[in-house]
């Protein structure tokens, strides 16, 4: 598979690298507000970066340095990623760290609960967010009644398969949810159908993940140039027009991307920043990665 470091190496991803040092500090990503509270939060986010797991914590404190230099909080984290982003998170930074638990294991799930909180000076955590859908209504209550015990301040469910999007719009249903995380791109854009539209109606916060489809993306736009219409909304990479493309979507708050890769990471955020794609625009992108 062809990894992005190739990508930005080659002919068509020469944008990229040449985009990198542009974003200077007075360039800021766009918000977007949380429909349940109105909180605004950055449009670009990190996942559970390979940094984050292998408790790199050097990487780990450059990646959420540049995020918040530009204006981002959200980190998406499971397991030890959890601990080791708030370890790394230097005093005073903003980050709202969206925090996974299994909501089965009542008793680990409080513990794990406690010790991010401590490491947080007892405050709540922003987000708990669920993905295991087994037993979901059991589940899901223990997320609902920390929420109501101030352990957090929001609860949501999260997965990154099409199957599941049946099952998440039955749980956006009851109303009690206020994030969702789902799998949304130009090469997956079947939320668009129902899921999203159903997100809005029910003012439930969407973070999206897999913009770049585990890779798969950068195997297609290999080695092609980036269209010349692409600046028109201040896309200067391939990676940024995935990113734009999913953003030119109003129903999105947050996209997460996934890298150890302080370069990468700058070339994502350039993705959040600037002009997005109209609806005319976005179909033109839409035909022309179809068109691979």
């Amino acid at each position: 598979m062809i990894s992005r470091r190739e990508i930005l190496g080659a002919a068509g991803g020469a944008l990229a690298a040449a985009s990198l040092p542009s974003l200077g500090a007075a360039r800021q990503l766009s918000t977007r507000r949380i429909p349940s509270t109105g909180e605004p939060l950055g449009v670009i986010g990190l996942g559970n970066s390979a940094a984050f797991k292998s408790s790199d914590m050097e990487t780990t404190r450059r990646l959420l340095s540049l995020l918040a230099e530009h204006g981002g909080s959200f980190v998406d984290t499971r397991a030890i990623s959890r601990f080791n982003v708030l370890r790394a998170t230097p005093d005073g930074m903003p980050i709202f760290l969206a925090a996974y638990v299994d909501g089965l294991d009542v008793d680990q799930d409080e513990r794990d609960i406690a010790a991010l909180r401590q490491l947080r000076g007892g405050q709540p955590l922003d987000l708990l967010t669920l993905s295991n859908f087994d037993e979901l209504d059991r589940r899901w209550n223990n997320l609902r009644r920390w929420q109501q015990q101030g352990l957090c301040r929001y609860i949501g469910v999260g997965k990154a398969r099409i199957s599941f999007f049946p099952a998440i719009m039955k749980l956006m249903a009851n109303g009690s949810v206020d994030f969702i995380q789902i799998n949304y791109s130009i090469l997956e854009p079947e939320a668009e159908e129902r899921l999203l539209p159903m997100a809005v109606d029910k003012d439930v916060a969407v973070v999206t993940n897999r913009p770049f489809v585990n890779g798969d993306y950068f195997q297609m736009v290999r080695g092609r140039a980036l269209p010349a219409w692409a600046s028109d909304f201040d896309c200067h990479s391939w990676a940024q027009f995935s990113l734009k493309f999913i953003l030119g979507n109003p129903a999105v708050n947050c996209v997460i991307t996934e890298t150890a890769n302080p370069d990468h990471a700058i070339d994502n955020l350039g993705g959040g920043i600037g002009r997005l794609p109209d609806p005319k625009a976005r179909e033109s992108m839409r035909a022309l990665v179809r068109s691979f």
